[in-house]
C-alpha cells in the first residue's frame, strides 16, 4: 500500500500577510492544501490571490471563535456576544445547535459564492474535535455535500453520526521552534501507510493578525519550514504522494506536480509586511497518530502536540 500525504496550511482568508505566506508555502512545495476562513478580514484578498491557483485544495475552515458570524447576530444568538462577535474559546455557554447549523450553512455558501467548492470540511480551534454536538453536525454536512471531513483525533460516541470520507491519519504539531525541520523531516520518514494530513500554520505577520491572534511570529518561523527546499526533496526520495483533499474522491495515478523550486539565493520580498521581533512560545507539543481502522482508540506518540489557537 501506497503512502500519500496532504499538507495543510490552517487560516487562509485570515489577514492578508498569512494568505501571501501561506501561497509561498504552496509554490515552494512546502504545502498541497489549505483551509479558508470565510468571516474575517482576509477573505477577499485570499479568494482574488488563489484565482491564478485552479490547482490548489481550498477546504472550508469553519470558525466559530474569530470575529462575526456570516449570518445575522440575531438570527444565532447562542453563538455571539452582545456585541456581535462570537464568544472566544474559553467562554462559559452553550451553543444552540440550530444555530451551529444555520452558521455553517452561511460561512459554506459563502464560500461556494467565490466559484469554488470546497475540496474539504475542517474546523478552527479543532471545535468539531472537541465538541461532539459539533462533529456530528459538520459530519452530516461533509455527506450531504460529498466532501471529506478532518479527521478527529476523539473518537466521538455519536451513533447517528455519518462516516464521511476522512484521512486514515492525522498529525498536528507545530514547527515554530529550532528542531522544527527536522520534526518534519522525521514525520515524513515514518509516515503510515495510506492517507496523512499534517496541519500547519505557515504566514507572514502584519498588524490585522496582530489585532486578532496570539500566534504571530511563530508562523513566520514555520513559513521558513515549509518553504525549506528539503520537505519536496523528501516527498520525492521517499515516493510518497502529495495530493490534497479532492484525492480522496478518487486516489491519482500520478502524484500532484509540486510547484518549481525558487533559486535558493531568490530571496523572499516581505517588504509589505511589518516585522514583529520574536518572543518566545512556550507550547507542549506532542504528535498525535490515528489508527487507520475508525472506532479505535488513538494510538498515542512520543511526539509533541500543540495548542491550537
Amino acid at each position: 500500500m501506497s503512502r500519500q500525504v496532504i499538507i495543510n496550511a490552517d487560516d487562509f482568508g485570515l489577514s492578508p500577510a498569512i494568505n501571501e505566506g501561506i501561497i509561498k508555502a504552496y509554490q515552494a512545495g512546502g504545502i498541497t492544501s489549505t483551509s479558508m476562513m470565510v468571516n474575517m478580514p482576509g477573505f477577499d484578498h485570499a479568494v482574488q490571490a488563489a484565482r491564478s491557483l485552479p490547482e490548489f485544495g481550498i477546504g472550508l475552515h469553519f470558525n466559530l471563535t474569530y470575529g462575526c458570524p456570516v449570518s445575522n447576530p440575531g438570527s444565532v444568538p447562542s453563538l455571539v456576544k452582545k456585541d456581535g462577535s462570537f464568544h472566544n474559546g474559553n467562554s462559559v455557554f452553550v451553543r444552540d445547535p440550530v444555530d451551529i447549523i444555520k452558521e455553517l450553512d452561511a460561512q459554506w455558501n459563502r464560500f461556494i459564492a467565490t466559484s469554488r467548492y470546497p475540496a474539504h470540511l475542517d474546523s478552527h480551534h479543532l471545535l468539531h474535535q472537541n465538541d461532539p454536538m459539533i462533529y456530528q453536525i459538520m459530519a452530516e454536512k461533509a455527506i450531504r455535500e460529498n466532501v471529506p471531513l478532518r479527521k478527529s483525533q476523539i473518537v466521538h460516541s455519536t451513533p447517528k453520526a455519518p462516516i464521511p470520507r476522512m484521512t486514515e491519519t492525522i498529525l498536528l504539531d507545530t514547527y515554530g521552534d529550532n528542531d522544527g525541520l527536522q520534526r518534519l523531516l522525521h514525520h515524513l520518514y515514518t509516515l503510515q501507510e495510506g492517507t496523512t494530513e499534517i496541519v500547519c500554520h505557515p504566514g507572514y505577520v502584519d498588524d490585522i493578525l496582530v489585532g486578532i491572534s496570539e500566534w504571530t511570529d511563530i508562523r513566520e518561523r514555520e513559513l521558513s519550514v515549509f518553504m525549506n527546499e528539503e520537505i519536496p526533496r523528501t516527498i520525492r526520495a521517499l515516493n510518497i504522494l502529495p495530493i490534497n483533499y479532492s484525492a480522496l474522491k478518487k486516489l491519482p495515478e500520478e502524484p500532484c506536480e509540486l510547484p518549481t523550486l525558487p533559486p535558493a539565493s531568490q530571496p523572499i520580498n516581505k517588504k509589505i509586511f511589518r516585522y514583529i521581533p520574536h518572543r518566545a512560545v512556550k507550547r507542549k507539543r506532542k504528535t498525535h497518530r490515528l489508527n487507520k481502522k475508525r472506532g479505535t482508540k488513538s494510538r498515542s506518540s512520543t511526539a509533541r502536540t500543540r495548542k491550537r489557537v
